[in-house]
């Protein structure tokens, strides 16, 4: 043979692997016991019992299916010792009798979570027509005593007589020699509750049924564990929704005060077929979606590819005690919520683990809280389940270890329209919350200054920063927060401009520093704190131009709309926005102003902004028998204060009142901030104009423009 000839030989895979692949692949026993469940899910069961012997003289933990197909000889043979198998994947998924049921799993690994949880397996097993076989492993002699994992030897015994399958069909696993016998209250809890979350909570009725036994004297660990029928009818919101395949909007939204809440009315509403406005994608969800309808506005059919139709329900609470008293069991729901709260994944009614689990927060639920507290809700707040169909959401790819899904672009666009819907919901219960909001805090009496309350948090911050030892980490954000705090208070009160009036803003700081000062409190991990620290800073910095000295002059106001015009020529050319302004060319009339130029082309820059996200959204909604359009106009003799500059558009129009569209935080955009026009209106205040939003009887418009308009107004002095 020629030394230089290529050698062609196959892997081989030392029996170790059996250990890698099954205890250290397998996050924990909870999980190990979840897995081998799922696995009688897939086996056709209509129950599983898990029994945990722990307090037996050999401890074991059986897993006991009812009704399951079982095992034949040559299904031990060619499927079950067959790691890595195909039988459940590919053209071999396919639906069991009766049931109808797709398998969950399709790696064919999941059977070695039993060595996760002990060293000794026994699995009896009787398949219809078949006798009863009794599978023996043991796992370390079977690992030591071969190199290879074709060497393994494992024992397998057809019984002459049944032992535990007289009448019926399944298969039995018992595992001895436990790794783990000192299970704690909180491990039973939490198995007790992984195991309730398998089946959708929201489903009335379930083919399969999950039954969990521990010792006696052990009962009393989850014997108060709630049944969860009894917290959700307390919740205060419920929203259901359904996006069918085509990609059309479905939802239901109610609100349920405390019946002792008189003052408050209940409300609810309701749309079908609509389409879903999207959240503003970040670079990878954009990437992630079909080039087709990339920039699109809307949830399109072609997001779904993958993904399949999406439906969901959500239970969302308020954990002020005021509220929890009022509707009673608050310590329970307290801690039924600590325990139960998130956003779960199903597919055909069984959960996907870990969405929703501890301190998991796929949908960034909990940032979004931080930012805007009054506005969203956290993890902690809601109990919900997002359903798929696992036949049409197959590029949904779950990760080995069990723990969630490959994040794959599919996987990417998923969680964007789930967390689109959350937004929606968002909106919908807005003036519901905020009249929870107002009606709680008429019971609050704080007469404290403001500037007191804040220097006494933030001092009680430092000393509860230098007790747990941040000094380090949060010591600078803290200065920074109340240096900048500080200065904007002493610029508002002296500076003369009488107009600002930002207690909206030094509310919210106050609010997020009373905040930062109980996550220390509670040790919540750094991230988060550092998260709190950040925003409060960001939200100061965000309205520091509002309040420095800007250089007045006096400037036509022509030169003004030509410029952002020409800023803005490309967006509106790319969104095939139709653009006017007759000031620039001399059709208007203009007029002059003595004002800061870079605060009111930010407050131009506002406008037209809304302007094009409402128009172009309009634009995809009723498609090619629309054209945007945005007009920018002069009205130099319609208000008495002064002359004044309109930007008008043939969109939507508000579809909040304008008191509300000027405050700050209030917003029915996905993802908006709700601080753009609360900008523009303290702007112009602060140079002694106003900002108007008129309504189309109010001002002698085009009739091509019967959407929004807002009015920029000068004083004439100015």
């Amino acid at each position: 043979m020629d030394n230089n000839e290529p050698l062609i030989k196959p892997f081989r895979a030392n029996a170790h692997l059996l250990k890698l692949l099954g205890d250290e692949l397998i996050g924990d026993d909870r999980l190990a016991v979840f897995e081998l469940v799922k696995n009688a899910y897939d086996a056709n069961a209509t129950s599983v019992d898990v029994i945990l012997n722990l307090n037996d003289k050999h401890p074991n933990i059986i897993i006991w299916d009812h009704n399951g197909f079982g095992m034949t000889k040559e299904d031990i043979l060619n499927k079950w010792m067959e790691i890595g198998t195909d039988s459940k994947r590919d053209q071999n998924k396919a639906r069991t009798p009766d049931l109808n049921r797709l398998p969950l799993g399709e790696k064919g690994v999941g059977r070695l979570a039993v060595h996760k949880l002990g060293r000794h397996l026994t699995i009896n097993t009787r398949a219809k027509n078949s006798a009863e076989h009794k599978i023996t492993i043991n796992w370390p002699s079977l690992i030591n005593e071969a190199k290879y994992l074709e060497d393994t030897q494992v024992q397998i015994t057809q019984l002459p007589k049944t032992e535990y399958f007289q009448s019926e069909t399944g298969t039995r696993i018992e595992v001895g020699e436990l790794n783990n016998i000192h299970w704690t209250r909180g491990d039973l809890r939490r198995l007790k509750r992984l195991l309730t979350s398998l089946i959708s909570p929201f489903k009335t009725v379930s083919d399969f049924v999950v039954s969990l036994s521990v010792p006696p004297e052990r009962q009393k660990d989850i014997a108060d564990m709630l049944d969860a029928k009894d917290i959700l009818e307390k919740a205060l919101w419920t929203y259901d929704f359904i996006i069918d395949r085509e990609g059309r909007f479905s939802f239901k939204y109610s609100f349920t005060p405390p019946q002792t809440f008189k003052e408050l009315a209940s409300s609810s509403a309701e749309e079908d077929d609509s389409r879903l406005e999207l959240l503003e994608p970040s670079k990878e969800e954009e990437l992630a979606r079909d080039k087709a309808v990339r920039e699109s506005l809307l949830l399109n059919q072609e997001d779904l590819n993958g993904i399949g139709p999406i439906s969901g329900r959500f239970y969302v609470y308020m954990k002020t005690p005021a509220v929890l008293n009022a509707i009673g069991s608050q310590q329970l729901i307290k801690d039924y919520l600590k325990e139960q709260s998130g956003i779960r994944v199903y597919r055909d009614g069984i959960r996907v683990f870990n969405y929703g689990e501890g301190k998991d927060d796929w949908l960034g639920l909990n940032a979004g809280r931080i930012n805007m507290p009054g506005q969203k809700i956290d993890t902690g707040m809601v109990i919900g389940g997002i359903d798929l169909q696992l036949e049409d959401s197959n590029c949904l790819k779950e990760k080995t270890n069990r723990e969630g899904f490959d994040e794959n672009d599919t996987y990417k666009r998923f969680r964007w329209i789930v967390a689109s819907v959350v937004e929606d919901f968002h909106i919908k219960h807005r003036k519901d919350r905020e009249a929870l909001d107002l009606y709680l805090k008429g019971d609050i009496k704080d007469t404290a200054p403001a500037t007191t309350r804040f220097s006494e948090s933030i001092e009680d911050i430092k000393k509860t920063i230098k007790k747990y030892g941040l000094e380090e980490e949060m010591t600078n954000k803290v200065i920074q927060i109340e240096s900048d705090y500080l200065q904007m208070r002493e610029v508002t009160l002296s500076s003369g401009i009488a107009g600002i009036n930002l207690a909206v803003i030094f509310h919210e700081v106050e609010r997020g520093v009373d905040d930062l000062n109980e996550s220390i409190r509670r040790s919540e991990d750094y991230e988060t704190l550092l998260k709190r620290a950040e925003h409060l800073a960001e939200l100061l910095e965000g309205f520091a131009p509002l309040l420095r000295r800007n250089e007045q002059r006096t400037f036509n106001i022509k030169a003004l709309t030509q410029k952002i015009i020409k800023l803005n020529q490309h967006r509106f050319e790319h969104h095939k926005i139709a653009i006017s302004c007759p000031i620039n060319t001399g059709e208007s009339e203009s007029f002059e102003v003595t004002a800061p130029f870079g605060l009111l082309q930010a407050t131009l820059t506002n406008l037209i902004d809304n302007a094009i996200h409402w128009t172009s959204l309009k634009a995809e909604k009723e498609g090619t028998s629309y054209t945007p359009a945005i007009r920018i106009d002069s009205l130099p003799n319609l208000f008495k204060d002064g002359p004044a500059l309109v930007v008008m558009d043939n969109g939507p129009g508000f579809s909040l009142t304008p008191e509300e569209a000027v405050r700050p935080f209030i917003t029915s955009r996905p993802g908006g901030m709700g601080v753009g026009l609360y900008y523009s209106d303290k702007v112009m205040e602060t140079i002694g104009g106003r900002l108007q939003i008129c309504d189309q009887d109010d001002l002698d418009l085009p009739e091509s423009y019967q959407g929004a308009a807002v009015v920029m107004i000068f004083s004439k002095g100015r």
